[in-house]
């Protein structure tokens, strides 16, 4: 059997919980909970407004990366852009877990790279959440529209400045993601940045954005 394997940084359960946390929530709110290092060292928390968990058996293979029980579910039937109580699919599953190789077969096999959950977020929204470089970059590569906004006018631009990750910041610019884009609230990435205490972020995104008045 086909597995994939999280990335050391992440024990199993530690990922579980923060997958658990991503899928719960009914509207995404991201704070950064200091470590206690520098400011860019932080780790973004989901706060989860409610229970609902992706629970069919393909997200159950999705989270194990288990490419080999994937296909034989889908052979079997089951929809490859099934969606939870709150609008996520597999492959919004794989992105979050960073998990590449399932992320590449379910897109293969027809799973919608830009389908969006109930408050906007697409598969490569998650996996900046979730920091997974590998994973962004092969979202990217199978035509992941890096402009999409969330239903808060956010894009994957916003959450990479918002939870300090200068590199993946940079590549998102050098894929096209536009700085100077505002949310809802008429906030760029930059503001977020510098809001969050994200230095190195906020000199990255300063390079092509003015200054925040």
């Amino acid at each position: 059997m086909r597995q994939e394997h999280s990335a050391q940084a992440f024990g199993a359960l530690a990922r579980t919980q923060r997958f658990i946390a991503l899928l719960a929530i009914s509207a995404i709110s991201v704070s950064v909970v200091s470590c206690g290092k520098s400011s860019e060292q932080t780790t973004p928390q989901v706060k989860a407004e409610s229970a609902v968990v992706a629970d069919s058996p393909l997200a159950k293979a999705v989270v194990q990366g288990d490419i080999g029980e994937i296909r034989t579910l889908i052979d079997g039937g089951a929809d490859i852009n099934a969606r939870d109580t709150l609008g996520r699919t597999p492959l919004h599953i794989a992105a979050f877990y960073g998990h590449t190789r399932t992320s590449d077969y379910l897109i293969s096999r027809g799973a919608n790279v830009n389908i969006r959950d109930l408050v906007g977020m697409t598969p490569l929204h998650v996996a900046v959440i979730s920091g997974g470089r590998q994973e962004v970059e092969l979202l990217l590569d199978k035509k992941a529209d890096i402009s999409l906004k969330s239903e808060s006018g956010q894009t994957v631009l916003h959450l990479a400045a918002a939870t300090g990750q200068p590199k993946l910041t940079k590549f998102l610019i050098e894929r096209g993601a536009d700085a100077k884009i505002k949310d809802n609230e008429g906030k760029t990435p930059l503001f977020y940045a510098i809001q969050n205490k994200h230095p190195q972020t906020a000199a990255v995104l300063q390079q092509v954005t003015p200054k925040e008045q």
